[in-house]
């Protein structure tokens, strides 16, 4: 019997453990209920999973589905992915991902040749690995961690960004790097003479002690880490970040082969993915903060030979060896293939913007919130500090620049201002409209009166929507 074979019977065991379609006692068919397995994600949104999401509903012809645990574990102390690791083996869900760089803490090195520095340094090549079968071991040493494999699916590719300019090793040398977590990626870094710190990089606070980070550019709008840390190297990748696909001990052999096919079939989803949310956020940043530079060919020859510590590591284990020559071998001898990141030719500024640039400040207090039918609850909620939800006001900054970029700012009850949303704006009449970096739009009616702004008629925004509480409650002032 092939392989191919018996994943169809499985899969055919699978549906029919589902609840497939049977006479009724009137002789029509009863509606067929899908099997729900519940998976755990640190993050707020799918990303790459949801090329796993929908191969899983297109194997199992809709009768497997997974209902997602999204920001697994928020607020809990340690490394999310791990904790999230050891929940699943415990039962407390029943699948979850997280990056190959994390298992080696755990004692499993075997996912470690996926982001061994500057090895799989394209998105072709990284397609190409994971659809070998070199990672079938890799899974198999999940066994040691009560957890059955699944999968590893492709994910984005990292690059430095810095307060200034990573490119050859001599701008590594003692600056404050926050690693993403991982005993490769530590050495990885420390070979490089650079002080690995663990502060996210998000904290404003924790900003301020850092130089630079490991990061994939999806991230970087997102979090606005291209204010504080504004040069990405573009033609460096440092390592990708694959996602292994994880089930816990209690899921069927019957479930595990359809989640099995799933993952290999939405390789090719999840690699055009991640391709595009590297592209998309370009041009917003670049008109923005964001300078992508080059590091030279002696700069690259440098970083390889810098890293040579970490190979000799990966040497010493067979399979790793063996791992890392086919990576090799499937890269071909073409030589460097890594695949840069450019800023796109500059979009010309909005026309007909009539709002000052500057930033302006607004307060809204209880009342506002009572107004637009939101607990303060939630407004309050982003603020690390418990006095807070005790708070009578809550101050909002708006930040227009000369560029037709806008930025709006939560602000904590420390001073601190933290942004919570960006993107480009244009004005037409008095009509506004922003545009959202992650795709979100809103329209707007403006009064400009000197240095205060009023806004009105905010569209799409329902009377309880966070937008209208913001924006619509009281004027913004001139501030800067």
């Amino acid at each position: 019997m092939t392989r191919t074979t018996l994943t169809s019977l499985l899969a055919v065991a699978l549906l029919a453990g589902c609840g497939s379609e049977s006479p009724d006692r009137a002789g029509g068919a009863k509606p067929v209920r899908a099997k729900v397995l519940s998976m755990a994600n640190v993050n707020g949104e799918l990303g790459e999973l949801e090329a796993f999401d929908e191969a899983v509903a297109r194997v199992s012809g809709g009768r497997l589905r997974i209902k997602w645990l999204n920001e697994y574990g928020r607020g809990h102390d340690g490394n999310a992915e791990v904790n999230l690791i050891r929940d699943v083996n415990a039962g407390k869900a029943d699948l979850g991902w997280a990056g190959t760089r994390v298992f080696d803490e755990l004692g499993d090195p075997a996912f470690n040749p996926l982001h061994a520095p500057m090895l799989i340094d394209s998105y072709e090549l990284e397609e190409k690995v994971l659809s070998d079968g070199l990672v079938a071991p890799m899974l198999e040493s999940l066994g040691d961690l009560e957890l059955q494999g699944i999968g590893v699916l492709p994910g984005p590719l990292r690059r430095p960004l810095g307060k200034r300019p990573l490119r050859g090793a001599g701008d590594w040398a003692g600056a404050r790097i926050s690693s993403s977590g991982g005993q490769q990626i530590d050495a990885a870094l420390h070979s490089l003479g650079a002080e690995v710190r663990y502060d996210h990089p998000n904290v404003r606070e924790a900003t301020g002690k850092l130089d630079g980070i490991e990061t994939h550019v999806a991230a970087v709008p997102g979090n606005h880490y291209h204010y504080d840390f504004p040069y990405l190297t573009g033609n460096v990748v440092l390592w990708p970040r694959p996602l292994v696909l994880f089930a816990g001990p209690d899921v069927s052999a019957d479930a595990l082969a359809v989640l099995r096919k799933a993952a290999k079939d939405a390789i090719p989803d999840a690699v055009a993915m991640s391709r595009s949310r590297d592209r998309e956020p370009l041009a917003e940043m670049c008109g923005a903060t964001l300078k992508v530079v080059d590091a030279s060919a002696p700069q690259i020859d440098e970083l390889r030979a810098a890293f040579r510590p970490v190979y000799d590591e990966l040497e010493r284990d067979p399979a790793a060896s063996a791992a890392v020559a086919r990576i090799r071998e499937l890269a071909g001898d073409g030589g460097p293939s890594a695949a840069p990141v450019r800023c796109p030719a500059a979009s010309k500024p909005a026309t007909g913007a009539t709002i000052p640039p500057g930033t302006y400040r607004t307060v809204i207090d209880r009342a506002d919130a009572k107004d637009h039918g939101i607990p303060w609850a939630n407004v309050v909620e982003e603020d690390p500090d418990p006095k807070a939800l005790k708070a009578k006001t809550k101050e909002h900054r708006l930040e227009f620049t000369e560029d037709g970029t806008f930025l709006v700012y939560d602000v904590w009850l420390d001073g601190t201002a933290m942004i919570g949303w960006e993107g480009s704006y244009s004005v037409y009449r008095d009509r506004l409209t922003v545009q959202g970096n992650e795709g979100t739009k809103m329209t707007a009616r403006v009064d400009v009166d000197g240095e205060r702004l009023r806004f009105t008629d905010i569209q799409p925004g329902p009377n309880d929507s966070p937008e209208a509480l913001t924006w619509g409650s009281k004027p913004f002032v001139k501030i800067d």
